[in-house]
């Protein structure tokens, strides 16, 4: 009896030790939202026009043009171009909301002229905008 008594409390141990060693998985990474996705540096690639017409930055001057969002809700637009044969930039600023889901990008300038902008496709790298009919693609640089 005392043998079957050990034997059934062995067994019962080493159930009890398989199943609470069994391996936890781990918690899945939450997917970004688009408040995280849109923070950073966005450098322009190319906008195409209405009329289909295809416009990328012709020189390295104009490559270094880009939009940056910070996460106080602030955006910066730094536009460079070349004026004769030296670069020049102009720089714009504001706050930027954004609305239904990520879908749309609110942004009100400095003088408080806000402007809904529709949000195309944002991702880790691709930020594409359609503002008055151009489609804006742009690239992450981190």
């Amino acid at each position: 009896m005392t043998h079957r008594f050990y034997t059934l409390f062995l067994y019962l141990a080493l159930c009890t030790w398989a199943t609470s060693c069994s391996k936890d998985k781990p918690a899945p990474t939450p997917e970004p939202t688009a408040e995280e996705l849109i923070l950073g540096k966005w450098y322009i690639h190319k906008i195409t026009k209405p009329d289909g017409s295809v416009h990328e930055p012709a020189n390295d001057c104009e490559k270094g043009s880009f939009y940056k969002f910070d996460d106080e809700n602030e955006i910066t637009s730094v536009n460079y171009y070349l004026d004769g044969d030296e670069c020049q930039r102009s720089i714009g600023a504001g706050d930027f909301l954004l609305a239904d889901n990520g879908k749309k990008l609110v942004v009100t300038t400095s003088d408080g002229v806000a402007t809904t902008i529709d949000v195309l496709t944002l991702n880790e790298s691709t930020l594409e905008l359609k503002i008055e009919g151009d489609t804006i693609y742009l690239k992450k640089n981190d």
